[in-house]
């Protein structure tokens, strides 16, 4: 007989204690919480032939947007293959989902996780990665898609609906829909305040509005539900300091950085992006940010042969263009120049997109603001294709702006920061920058 987790999924595994431990990894990973990695990893030691725990293992890496985890996804797929045979067709969609990434075929990889809802729309594993995978591309209409045809399948009965709920969010939050989903978004944390995800996609929610004020006092109200124990908290932290950045409290934005975004030889690529583009912003805003960003372009300089996500890519460049380091940004434009001639998904991200960027990040570092102005102007409307939030590639059109400024374009300039005001009317920092466009 079939068994089923606890989400409803058919699993071909035949320990149920096996199978409820991977639910209990399920949940951390749903929260953002330590350590389901490790928790399925000891899982895959005592039960080696358990296809949907290595199918979870492989997709934690497939999702890390990280190209070290690649060794390690594909060995995982080759154990999954080895145990194909045995696979039902929920876990064979997982298997052929890990495949097509592995190929390069990243859209379709995501594809191939959607697929799997139409069959087994309670597979929270299949819509959490797939979700994962949506936004890495940058898919604005696939994050909101995607938890929306499971919606249904759902209620409020379940203890995970608040993630759900999030996720859909987000969604609506990423293509535009900031109204419906602000309202989706409090729900998902009045059910659960511990929902970091959750906490994210109201924060997105609130900043993409320019309810600057309420987004503080809603992040700094809840902060002891989504500020520890959560991979989250560092990411969530850099959402509230854009709320500072917008009412130009630069000085609150630099104490917020340097308590919880401060790079370490350890820290997580992730982690450093936060502090990358929150170091990028306040320099732009004419902030001296000191000697901090060292330690973050040593790291990136670690991951310069990657080209394997170009939103890695840009906040690198921001790191090299920040610190003088001509030899680390030649050599990535070079590695990048090289990957953008192939075929793959990821050769086309970096072609109309992570190259040009990086291009015009660099160009504006050198003082080159022609150069930087034409390149980001030229594919700033391509952005989605790096991946990340709406948010966060906004920084694309911070830089255009200042590049325009130093260039003498204030029409541009003006042009642009004209397009914000149509959802942040009341925004201070629109009005500095207007000030030096005037």
């Amino acid at each position: 007989m079939q068994l089923n987790d606890r989400f409803g999924a058919p699993v071909s595994h035949g320990d149920q204690a096996d199978i409820d431990t991977l639910g209990d990894a399920a949940e951390l990973m749903l929260a953002y919480a330590p350590d389901p990695v490790s928790m399925v990893k000891s899982l895959i030691t005592k039960s080696p032939d358990f296809i949907m725990a290595r199918c979870f293992l492989a997709g934690a890496y497939l999702v890390a947007s990280d190209k070290s985890r690649q060794p390690l996804l594909r060995a995982e797929y080759f154990e999954l293959l080895r145990l194909a045979d045995r696979a039902n067709d929920r876990e064979k969609g997982h298997i052929r989902a890990i495949g097509l990434w592995l190929d390069g075929e990243r859209y379709a990889a995501s594809q191939a996780y959607a697929d799997i809802l139409n069959e087994f729309p309670r597979d929270i594993i299949a819509l959490q990665y797939g979700h994962q995978t949506d936004f890495l591309l940058g898919h604005a209409t696939s994050t909101r898609d995607r938890p929306m045809r499971v919606l249904n399948h759902w209620s409020e009965a379940d203890s995970q609906y608040s993630f759900i709920l999030g996720m859909q969010a987000f969604g609506l939050e990423e293509a535009g829909h900031y109204a419906v989903a602000q309202k989706m978004a409090e729900r998902c944390v009045e059910l659960n305040a511990g929902d970091s995800w959750g906490v994210h996609a109201l924060a997105h929610c609130l900043e993409m509005q320019g309810k600057v004020e309420d987004g503080i006092s809603f992040m700094l109200g809840c902060e002891e539900h989504w500020g520890h124990d959560s991979y989250m908290s560092i990411h969530n932290r850099w959402h509230l300091g854009l709320y500072y950045l917008e009412k130009c409290d630069f000085d609150q934005a630099l104490t917020l950085h340097d308590a919880h975004m401060q790079v370490t030889s350890s820290s997580e690529l992730m982690d450093m992006h936060d502090s990358a583009a929150m170091l990028w912003r306040l320099q732009l805003d004419n902030v001296d940010v000191g000697d901090r960003w060292q330690v973050v372009a040593e790291n990136y300089a670690k991951v310069i042969d990657h080209a394997y996500m170009a939103f890695t890519d840009l906040h690198a460049m921001m790191s090299f263009a920040a610190t003088g380091r001509h030899h680390e940004a030649q050599a990535q434009l070079n590695v990048l120049r090289a990957a953008a001639m192939g075929t793959s998904d990821t050769a086309n991200a970096i072609g109309r997109a992570g190259l040009p960027f990086a291009e015009g990040f660099y160009a504006f570092g050198c003082g080159d603001y022609a150069t930087a102005k034409r390149k980001l102007a030229y594919s700033r409307h391509n952005s989605h294709l790096i991946g990340g939030s709406v948010a966060q590639r906004d920084v694309i059109n911070w830089t255009l702006i200042e590049a325009a400024l130093r260039d003498g374009d204030t029409a541009m300039a003006s042009a642009i920061l004209t397009e914000r005001t149509v959802t942040k009317p009341h925004s201070p920092l629109i009005d500095m920058f207007a000030r030096k466009a005037a």
